[in-house]
């Protein structure tokens, strides 16, 4: 079983993770990717190349979720049938980017400074329309 995150930032798509365990119920703390290294290989082609992953109908799917959520942050956990369609565990506007530690997870490091800069951007971009400086 594979669980996706992805989080939409000021309408941009940004990879986070892929847990990937032999059970339906995944959360990235239980995975099997710590001790595998095979695990963090499919993990690190995800958040290089997402829609190389997710396919087109998928990118589209998550854009349209994103769009119809609306928000300016919001985070989508999903899974992918074999037809490539989205499956939707969870989206919602409180999902978690953690910043990993360099070494094994250094493409979990560098998808989290992705997220972390589109933040800040948006954020400073609202405040300059907003009228600060």
């Amino acid at each position: 079983m594979r669980k996706y995150r992805v989080v939409c930032v000021d309408g941009r798509l940004f990879p986070v993770h892929v847990a990937i365990a032999p059970q339906w119920k995944v959360h990235y703390f239980s995975a099997e990717m710590a001790d595998r290294s095979d695990h963090r290989a499919e993990e690190a082609a995800f958040l290089e190349d997402m829609p190389a992953v997710v396919g087109e109908r998928g990118m589209r799917a998550l854009a349209e979720i994103c769009a119809t959520l609306g928000l300016d942050y919001a985070g989508v956990d999903f899974g992918l049938s074999g037809e490539g369609t989205i499956l939707v565990f969870e989206a919602n506007a409180t999902m978690a980017v953690y910043h990993s530690e360099a070494g094994a997870w250094g493409s979990r490091r560098r998808a989290a400074e992705r997220v972390i800069a589109a933040v800040r951007t948006m954020l400073v971009e609202r405040a300059k329309t907003a009228g600060y400086a």
